[in-house]
């Protein structure tokens, strides 16, 4: 599976936490509470852009290991 592209609006709804999901790849489900956090407390787009970076790689660049594969269907479907 490939990871959805950045411009992808669930990426957004994830890390402003519009939309949550039980994560299965421990260091996503790390990331991404750092992540909403951070937004909460400086909702620019210019941090949403950076956050939505961030999560993309760490996805990105696991995307063979079977807990990241699970993640994204169940976000993307």
């Amino acid at each position: 599976m490939d990871v959805p592209s950045k411009s992808n609006k669930a990426w957004q709804e994830i890390v402003t936490g519009k939309k949550t999901y039980q994560l299965k790849f421990l260091a996503a489900k790390i990331l991404l509470g750092r992540l909403t956090r951070a937004v909460k407390e400086d909702p620019s787009p210019d941090n949403i852009g950076a956050s939505v970076d961030q999560l993309y790689a760490i996805f990105a660049n696991n995307v063979n290991m079977p807990s990241v594969q699970d993640d994204l269907k169940t976000i993307f479907g």
